[in-house]
């Protein structure tokens, strides 16, 4: 659970520090029906939900499935006080199960948010891009709204 938490903070810190988002750490704070991180785009007018998984090959189940759409989504206004539209959804884990993709699409299929899931190599990756030609946010928000795992080859199609 220690680790979890970590996982979190880094998350949040690298989002806030090489990515230039106002990110908000609200995992394992007491509410229930908050997400991991979220994000704030002054820039690009939006926010956005991360979660954070602990899996080397993670698969959303039917109780994950109605956190993200339900809780997280559906509930926005319940931890955060901005009015921004929500940008995306996304999955932070070790690796994925191969269902992903399509556990990824129903979500957006019952919120109509786009979302996505990025293995933590490919998060690696990206940062290492970011300090060479930085992304803008709303080349971010591109990025995680394919509906999709972000794979390798997505962070070199720039």
């Amino acid at each position: 659970r220690d680790e979890a938490v970590d996982f979190e903070l880094a998350t949040t810190s690298i989002f806030e520090d090489i990515f230039g988002y106002q990110a908000k750490h609200l995992g394992q704070t007491g509410k229930k029906s908050a997400p991991d991180v979220l994000l704030i785009s002054d820039e690009d007018g939006y926010q956005a939900i991360i979660d954070n998984k602990a899996y080397s090959s993670y698969s959303i189940t039917g109780d994950h499935h109605n956190r993200m759409v339900h809780n997280y989504i559906g509930n926005i206004d319940g931890y955060s006080d901005y009015r921004l539209p929500i940008g995306f959804f996304s999955y932070i884990a070790g690796g994925f199960a191969s269902n992903i993709d399509k556990q990824i699409q129903y979500e957006f299929d019952e919120s109509n948010i786009p979302g996505s899931a990025i293995s933590v190599g490919n998060m690696i990756k990206l940062v290492e891009q970011q300090q060479d030609q930085p992304y803008t946010h709303e080349e971010l928000r591109r990025l995680f709204s394919m509906n999709r795992q972000i794979r390798l080859e997505d962070l070199s199609r720039r």
